[in-house]
């Protein structure tokens, strides 16, 4: 039995030999050969270093290797393709021999060097080596094979890098060993014929000379400029032009080196190049720099960030000229003592770093600047800042800007990070235990399916996501400070579904913390629970509201009632002269009253319809009388100077400051062009409208541009108020009278008379009489025009022939004048009154056509029955931008343009909004009805 098991052990020990044996011939012999050859060159004690034992060292058992060294085997062929290995051996060096017995290698790591490669050989990276066994100038007619190359070496001597013995090189790193201590030098020689080229994707090289470029392209050349630099060969830069991006940064930081001036004379046609960086301090420049020669279909950077106290002309900015497409631009730690006009140089510059320079200057509007992120502190800059910068990250600390500091910086000024950005300048509302109340968060949620992510956006929502906190876990991307988050599924929710809303909270404005609850639009309908009114205002309350009132849009019998503020359970909105509208549209409830057979009223209802982006929902309300405390809440007004008015129903706002149903908000400006007092205008501060001071009826003759404030008159009406008339002459007539023949002249002539004449020929008509319609006159000695006219009537029924010489004398008859004038405007026309005939006085002349000095409207007063309508209303819509007039008369419309808050435009028929502008807010259009 003992025996047996004996057996059986000396069996185990075989295989398990035998697996051994077949681990360590997965190599060639010839690989395993070389391989134990080159360590027992490079390693003192190769045993201690690799697996060991009666068979042999196991060079492919990854996991037994030191961690400095790798070995990596093909087993398919037996080769060895890649070695990472040390020398702690220095008394042998390391041959090219050494290296050509392998097959198939293509990458060696190694800290020493050789000259002669194998070709296979593809990638080498050798560190701390001797330079003088690292010559490249052995072998003329010999190319590396090398397409990477990685040196890291000590400068025993002078070191030459021709660019002609690595063809196939694409990236090469250079670098020596202590960097500055060498009095050697390493030079880069470019020696290429026009027949060679080569093409790289990355440079990164300690160097003492900037080598010439020509035939060779390169995306990114990173220069450690060396002691005892040759400052010559700046020049070589002009040889850039295939070289997308470029640095230079000094072995030793105080040292001071030329601009590269040889970039700006490139042709423009020619220059690829998209930027550089120069981290060393530069010398005072002979003139200004120009760098007006890129393409503007680059977009460049340029980066300097330690400029130093020299670098500038006459303590001027040096550059006359920058690149158009100018993306990314610093200039730190200079010295610019003149003006700098930052618009000018950097107006689309994204990305701006101008911080401690001393550079004095206005802070440019943000209508000037479409960066994303400029950093400016430490200077002397001066001005103000406007809210559009709250649409930028940025760092303006110790400066010179004062007045009042936009929303976006009160309302999280606590938070130490934003408060350090904007600190130690001169702002008159940032005194920590005095902040006000930030009001001027504004949310909006929405969901995109597609990509199941959602935008969170709006205004004052902070420079960073750790300014609020969410109840949901999101993943959070800043995309615009203050103005929009991305928010997608976390890792830890990451296979549930999408939150369609959520709280949000604010933990560090001054009033303190504040939470709202907030939902993705369209993805809920508005839910509507009541509607309570106060005077022209109303107070809608509900769910699924929003926080943005230019998303919002409210119909109120049918007519647009203007969003004064909202959040998600409630809108309060303004309806101008809503008594009137009302009672016009109250929808009725009617009941009959079994016992009696007759209907009687319950109630009076309201139509009221809340749209939230492009989800409606309609709701019918009671209107309430005026609040008197029991039937419903009396608002407070106090807090702003306000106080309740028990017979108008809402708050008297008594400064042009406040409005609101309680004076809460702040009230609207309205555009430049409205004034008080002239043009017969003034602004309405509850909507920010400009308004004629007699109404929006402009003494009920005209319509009143609620942008200029200036009446659009009717055609029957002229001046600024609508209260001239714009007289015409309609028809003319004689009729025999005792004293003579008298005219009677039909039309327009309105109410106001001053020095009012009648002229025929320029000679005088005496006026007997006049009023709106009508004018009677009797006129100067003229031929009697339509007695001719009925003479040449009778004859036309005898001859033909005679009657177009009787017209052509007719015609000559008709070239007298009538002249109307009063109020100081004019009309004129041709005399030719109806013929006068004791039989039939219905017989007329010709019709009489009119003009007049001024814009008139042309068109029939007639409707289209036939009806006379000149003394009807009419319309002149006048369009600013195309100088066309339209008229039309006013009726109930088919369609209302609703203008909500400055910024959308409805069909209040279909309730459709351009989403876009919803975003973007429009400009000021007005209503048109």
């Amino acid at each position: 039995m003992l025996h047996n098991l004996k057996k059986v052990i000396i069996l185990l020990l075989f295989f398990v030999n035998l697996n051994k044996i077949n681990s360590q011939n997965i190599l060639l012999e010839s690989e395993y050969n070389c391989t134990l050859k080159l360590f027992n060159i490079l390693i003192l004690n190769v045993s201690s270093e690799f697996k060991i034992d009666t068979f042999g060292f196991d060079f492919c058992d990854f996991s037994l290797n030191p961690a400095d060294t790798r070995i990596y085997c093909n087993s398919a062929d037996g080769t060895i393709t890649s070695i990472r290995t040390k020398q702690n051996n220095e008394n042998n060096i390391l041959s090219p021999l050494d290296l050509k017995c392998f097959l198939s290698i293509n990458k060696l790591v190694v800290k020493n060097f050789l000259l002669d490669l194998p070709q296979s050989l593809k990638s080498l990276v050798l560190e701390d080596g001797d330079s003088s066994l690292f010559n490249f100038e052995n072998d003329d007619n010999k190319v590396s094979p090398l397409n990477r190359l990685s040196v890291s070496v000590f400068l025993s001597g002078k070191l030459n890098f021709y660019f002609s013995k690595f063809l196939y090189l694409n990236q090469l790193l250079l670098s020596t060993i202590p960097p500055s201590s060498s009095t050697h030098k390493i030079n880069f020689i470019n020696d290429l014929n026009y027949s060679s080229s080569l093409s790289f994707e990355t440079i990164q090289i300690y160097s003492h000379n900037i080598p010439s470029m020509n035939n060779i392209k390169a995306e990114n050349i990173y220069f450690t400029l060396l002691s005892n630099f040759e400052l010559n060969s700046f020049s070589n830069f002009n040889t850039f032009s295939n070289v997308q991006y470029f640095s230079l940064n000094p072995i030793d930081t105080s040292d001071i080196y030329p601009f590269p001036f040889g970039i700006s004379e490139i042709p423009i046609n020619n220059n690829s190049n998209i930027g550089f960086t120069l981290y060393h301090k530069i010398e005072r420049p002979p003139s200004f720099i120009n760098l007006s020669n890129y393409n503007d279909s680059l977009q460049v950077s340029i980066l300097i960030p330690n400029a130093g106290n020299a670098f500038n002309v006459n303590g001027k900015f040096p550059f006359s000229a920058l690149p158009d497409n100018l993306i990314h631009f610093q200039f730190s730690n200079g010295n610019i003592t003149e003006y700098l006009n930052i618009s000018q140089y950097f107006k689309k510059t994204l990305y701006l770093l101008l911080f401690n320079n001393g550079i004095i200057g206005k802070i440019p509007s943000s209508k000037d600047f479409i960066g994303n992120s400029i950093v400016i502190n430490d200077n002397q800059i001066t001005g103000e800042l406007d809210d559009g910068w709250c649409k930028v990250d940025f760092n303006i600390r110790n400066n010179y800007i004062g007045g009042k500091a936009p929303s976006c910086i009160v309302c999280h000024y606590l938070l130490y990070n934003n408060r350090y950005i904007s600190e130690g300048n001169r702002f008159t509302n940032l005194d920590l235990f005095n902040l006000e109340d930030c009001t001027t968060i504004e949310l909006n949620l929405s969901y995109d399916n597609e990509t199941d992510t959602m935008l969170l956006y709006g205004r004052d929502l902070g420079f960073q996501v750790s300014s609020f906190s969410l109840d949901q876990k999101f993943g959070m991307l800043n995309i615009i400070s203050n103005t929009m988050f991305l928010l997608s599924k976390s890792a830890f929710s990451f296979n549930q579904s999408m939150p369609k809303g959520f709280n949000i909270t604010f933990p560090y404005l001054p009033q303190g913390p504040r939470t709202f609850e907030i939902t993705a639009y369209n993805e809920f309908i508005p839910q509507i629970d009541s509607v309570i009114r106060y005077s022209d205002y109303f107070i809608i309350n509900g769910k699924y509201f929003a926080y943005n009132s230019t998303i919002i849009n409210i119909l109120i019998s049918n007519e647009p009632c203007l969003v004064l503020s909202s959040n998600f359970n409630q809108i309060q909105c303004y309806l101008y002269n809503s008594n009137k509208i009302i009672n016009n549209s109250v929808i009725i409830n009617k009941n009959s009253d079994r016992s009696s057979g007759s209907i009687v009223n319950n109630s009076k209802e309201i139509h009221c319809l809340v749209q939230v982006m492009n989800v409606s929902n309609s709701f019918n309300f009671e209107l309430n009388e005026i609040c008197n405390g029991s039937n419903c809440e009396i608002p407070n007004c106090a807090k702003n100077g306000g106080e309740y008015n028990y017979l108008k129903g809402v708050c008297d706002c008594f400064s042009n400051e406040w409005r609101g149903y309680q004076c809460e908000l702040k009230s609207l400006k309205c555009s430049s062009e409205c004034s008080n007092n002239e043009n017969g205008s003034f602004c309405n501060h509850i909507n920010g409208i400009c308004q004629c001071n007699n109404g929006l009826g402009c003494n009920n003759q005209g319509i009143c541009n609620q942008i200029t404030g200036e009446c659009n008159c009717t055609n029957q009406w002229i001046d600024s108020m609508c209260l001239t008339p714009n007289h015409q002459v309609n028809s003319q007539q004689l009729e025999q009278t005792e004293l003579g023949i008298l005219l009677i002249l039909n039309g327009w002539f309105g109410n106001i008379h001053i020095d009012l004449s009648v002229t025929i020929n320029n000679k005088p008509c005496d006026i007997i009489s006049n009023t709106q319609h009508e004018i009677k006159c009797y006129p100067p000695s003229l031929p009697d025009i339509c007695s001719s006219k009925n003479k040449n009537n009778n004859n036309n029924n005898n001859n033909n022939n005679n009657n177009n010489n009787n017209n052509n004398n007719n015609n000559n008859n008709n070239n007298y004048n009538i002249l109307v004038i009063q109020n100081n405007h004019k009309w004129s026309g041709i005399y030719n009154p109806i013929p006068l005939d004791n039989e039939n006085k219905n017989l007329t002349c010709d019709s009489i056509d009119g003009s007049s000095d001024k814009d008139s409207d042309k068109d029939s007063d007639k409707d289209s029955d036939g009806n006379n309508n000149s003394d009807s209303l009419y319309s002149r819509v006048k369009n600013k931008s195309t100088g066309t007039s339209i008229n039309q008369p006013i009726t109930t419309p088919r369609f209302i343009h609703l203008y909500n808050h400055n910024h959308n435009f409805v069909d209040a028929t279909k309730m459709v909004i351009n989403p876009q502008r919803n975003i973007e807010r429009s400009p000021n259009y007005p209503t048109v009805i």
